[in-house]
């Protein structure tokens, strides 16, 4: 099982996939992925479930290309995190 996240910091999204999204989040609010090193306040707000990494990746894929965010954390199929909170 993978899973198409978003990280929200300040006015900006990050968007990525994992097969682990707890630890995941742990090593970006550990400072420990370059991208997100720089985001004090970081907070996972939504994600997405895919069977495969192929089906994550496209999804991710498609998400960054369309542009809007919004679109898709109103989406009905994705799910609002639950432990969102974040350092900072």
């Amino acid at each position: 099982m993978y899973y198409v996240y978003i990280l929200k910091w300040d006015i900006k999204y990050y968007i990525w996939y994992t097969n682990d999204l707890e630890k995941r989040f742990a090593e970006h609010i550990g400072w420990l992925t370059p991208t997100t090193k720089k985001m004090w306040t970081l907070y996972i707000i939504w994600y997405f479930i895919k069977k495969t990494k192929t089906e994550a990746i496209k999804l991710e894929r498609m998400i960054k290309k369309n542009g809007h965010i919004d679109h898709w954390i109103n989406h009905e199929t994705f799910v609002q995190y639950g432990g969102c909170s974040s350092v900072g």
